[in-house]
């Protein structure tokens, strides 16, 4: 069983069903509930790309990279200080930026972590920070810091299991697991 489904069984078991009910995403709504120090933590799943649904988002509200309120930095390849920057640009300016593939910066992660404790805390009310990470094959390999997860919604798009089962994956079915502080504070504490 992956870790996937057995942290799934997990949550169902301690927090009850409706924590892991996989229902049609709703993007406006999760980030209704983010906020200047609350950032969005896409787990990517393989084929997906979450990006489409914050770009669109922030072109209703006004936030797009043509207009200079929106950051996309795809990390690995030297990309850290780009990020630091735009971070530092985007939190005092009330932006919007988006720090994808943080798995690959394994190295930064801690500098990242340490950043965002001073940033999300002192940031203009219209910030927001979207990260995306591809999950660890099993819990103790993580490499996120702790500090990262807990302070961020964390949500991730999930294939039909007959389709996952017969090795298709169905990436555009709109489906999404979403997962609240509360939920994700009580996994990291068993």
């Amino acid at each position: 069983m992956s870790f996937f489904n057995l942290f799934r069984l997990f949550v169902g078991e301690k927090l009850g069903k409706k924590y892991i009910e996989i229902r049609a995403s709703d993007f406006a709504r999760i980030y209704e509930e983010s906020s200047k120090s609350t950032p969005i933590f896409f787990i990517l799943s393989p084929g997906v790309d979450p990006l489409k649904e914050v770009e669109t988002l922030g072109k209703k509200l006004g936030y797009t990279l043509q207009g200079g309120k929106f950051y996309n930095i795809s990390l690995g390849q030297g990309q850290e200080i780009i990020a630091e920057n735009a971070l530092e640009i985007s939190a005092k300016e009330g932006h919007w930026i988006v720090l994808q593939n943080i798995h690959l910066v394994r190295h930064w992660l801690s500098v990242l972590e340490r950043k965002l404790e001073r940033i999300l805390e002192t940031a203009q009310e219209n910030f927001r920070l979207f990260m995306s990470a591809e999950p660890s094959a099993d819990f103790s390999t993580h490499i996120i810091p702790q500090g990262i997860l807990e302070n961020s919604i964390k949500i991730t798009n999930e294939s039909h299991a007959g389709e996952r089962e017969r090795g298709n994956i169905n990436t555009n079915d709109g489906r999404v697991f979403f997962l609240n502080k509360e939920c994700w504070q009580i996994f990291i504490k068993h």
